[in-house]
């Protein structure tokens, strides 16, 4: 291939993404993935277009089986993550991998709590050999309990960095054990949650049992505020997703400055009093 077919292929993508029919998924007016029309294969690179999604991450992955067991069906470890930008509109690198399973394949797009998501349909993607997906029913956790408060203590009452502590009840429903799924945790104001937190491990939930959690999330120096925490845990098949909210309420800086206010007034009138 010379230089010039070499520069010319990525702009013959972007003209077959924008012009040719491709794969869609998602409602008009929620968040959408484009594919270039195929056939595709496996190793092979193009442009995923997104459109209408949060500003963000995202992370872009291949699946086999049509996703229906969810992260089990998909390449989550040779995902790609990219940033979507404010406007919602973006075009992805993306190298094809291959799926775990066999095909019927798919692309499957989230952002990282879940709450935004689309599946391309009908991968046209070549160059798969993988096993059929064996038959069974997912395992599965159910959220029970979920709780937020702000638990900084006497230096959070004056505005000083501080935590707060999210607790929260799994249960196992189902009749094999539940080991450490991924857990990803985000913090930040309301609506826009994009800090990662450190998230501890799941570890096991034993078929038909509860386990209790807490996570200890920081705040940072904020006299006022809410703030909101998105959780999720990627049970393959059924993914559990939370958000909850907590407020600071520092009510020691509105008494401190009133107590030092009516301190400067009591010594003010102390000076003007006349002398006997």
């Amino acid at each position: 291939m010379t230089a010039r077919t070499r520069a010319a292929a990525p702009l013959a993508l972007v003209a077959a993404l924008a012009l040719a029919p491709g794969a869609a998924g998602a409602a008009e007016d929620g968040p959408g993935v484009t594919l270039p029309a195929g056939p595709l294969r496996v190793g092979q690179r193009v442009l995923v277009g997104l459109d209408g999604w949060p500003a963000g991450t995202v992370q872009v992955e291949v699946c086999g089986n049509a996703a229906r067991r969810g992260a089990l069906d998909c390449a989550t470890g040779d995902a790609t993550h990219a940033q979507v930008p404010p406007s919602g509109r973006a075009r992805l690198p993306l190298l094809l991998t291959a799926p775990p399973v066999a095909c019927p394949c798919v692309l499957r797009v989230r952002t990282p709590t879940g709450t935004a998501a689309a599946t391309a349909a009908d991968l046209p993607l070549t160059g798969v050999d993988a096993p059929p997906a064996a038959p069974g029913v997912p395992a599965a956790l159910a959220l029970d309990a979920l709780r937020a408060d702000d638990r900084s203590g006497p230096g959070g009452w004056f505005g000083l960095p501080g935590e707060l502590a999210v607790r929260f009840t799994l249960r196992n429903p189902g009749t094999e054990d539940v080991t450490d799924p991924p857990f990803t945790v985000l913090v930040g104001p309301p609506g826009r949650a994009r800090t990662i937190v450190a998230a501890p491990a799941i570890g096991t939930v034993a078929a038909g049992a509860t386990r209790d959690y807490l996570i200890t999330v920081p705040t940072g120096a904020a006299p006022y505020g809410r703030f909101e925490i998105d959780g999720r845990i990627d049970v393959p098949g059924r993914p559990v997703a939370f958000t909850v909210q907590a407020a600071r309420r520092p009510w020691g800086l509105p008494v401190a400055a009133a107590v030092l206010t009516a301190a400067l007034l009591l010594a003010r009138r102390g000076g003007r009093a006349p002398a006997r």
